[in-house]
């Protein structure tokens, strides 16, 4: 379940990315400030879906931290700025900071306990 949450993470990071350039430069051509300010919280939101998939291999919980930064982030901004895409963008970083939690617990669950070895000697 990590491994899927890291491609995801990457494929959403490199569509936000591009998609808030485009936004921006939009709103910058069309003199609407809160939608150039969208533009730039949607980097910021995709710079997050890249730090959150690189450390949901090694760091789950602080994956879900990021992810749940991301998503807040996006939701708040996407409702008051008129870029409305970065509401589905912020669920989607919610829906995985959610995936990195319960992928931290199964790999929590599936480390087995070491077994002490008996030897066993005639002598």
């Amino acid at each position: 379940m990590r491994k899927a949450i890291l491609i995801l993470g990457l494929i959403f990071m490199l569509i936000v990315l591009v998609q808030s350039w485009l936004v921006g430069i939009g709103g910058t051509m069309f003199n609407d400030r809160l939608l150039s300010l969208g533009g730039v919280i949607g980097r910021l939101v995709g710079i997050l879906f890249g730090a959150g998939a690189a450390f949901v291999l090694a760091k789950p919980l602080i994956a879900m931290f990021i992810f749940l930064a991301g998503g807040l982030l996006g939701v708040i901004f996407g409702l008051f700025t008129g870029y409305y895409d970065m509401i589905l963008w912020g669920g989607i970083s919610l829906v995985l900071g959610a995936g990195s939690y319960f992928a931290r617990d199964t790999a929590e669950k599936m480390t087995v306990p070491e077994e002490k070895i008996r030897e066993v000697s005639q002598f």
